[in-house]
């Protein structure tokens, strides 16, 4: 007898951050803990927005127990990245958004889809084809391809800029660029001038 299948968790929409690395990047860059987006979600809801087990479950629309289930499953693995110096990857697992969202696996551009331009096809940053629904996506390899230089900080100052309509605001200290979406293209903002940024900008001249 074939096992049940899992019943998809509801997202509202998918963290702003890929993963966290340790601050002394001592670390082996292939070996990580994955968080999955589920995961993700139950310490958000529980732990960050103060929800009740009970009141979470509902949102993620599965069963108490079985929220109970994964919420254990992300403290033990956070545990394990902390106390072992392993990076953190998030992203997998069995999950639905509210919305629609994708990733671009040649510029890594992160966008919603546009309720007037239904059915994407491609990136509308880059124009690439290669694109993949976010939550089935493998940001491993984002992750370990694009990690940032060693000693690279930006200051508390700056600009997020949209990707492809190149709009600013003025970043706040505290809120990763990422966190906010473009109200005209409905794409994440990025940091200007981050090595993402400058990658996109060379993708885009070389087309």
């Amino acid at each position: 007898m074939s096992p049940r299948p899992k019943r998809f968790r509801r997202l509202k929409e998918p963290p702003y951050v890929t993963g966290f690395i340790p601050e002394n990047e001592d670390f082996d860059n292939n070996d990580y803990v994955n968080l999955l987006y589920e995961e993700f979600e139950a310490l958000k809801l529980a732990d960050y927005d103060g929800l009740s087990q009970l009141e979470a479950s509902r949102q993620m629309e599965v069963s108490r127990p079985t929220f109970t289930r994964i919420y254990d499953s992300a403290l033990k693995k956070i545990a394990k990245a902390l106390v072992e110096h392993k990076k953190l990857v998030i992203g997998g697992g069995n999950v639905v958004f509210n919305d629609k969202w994708f990733v671009c696996n040649d510029c890594r551009t992160v966008f919603k889809e546009n309720n007037k331009q239904k059915n994407n096809k491609s990136c509308p940053v880059c124009g690439s084809e290669n694109i993949t629904p976010l939550q089935n996506a493998d940001l491993t390899a984002f992750n370990i391809r694009h990690r940032r230089h060693r000693g690279e900080r930006f200051k508390d100052t700056g600009y997020c800029i949209c990707p492809k309509c190149n709009r600013k605001e003025k970043h706040k200290r505290g809120i990763p660029c990422n966190s906010m979406l473009c109200p005209d293209c409905n794409i994440q903002m990025i940091r200007e001038g981050s090595l993402h940024h400058l990658e996109i900008i060379e993708k885009l001249k070389n087309k």
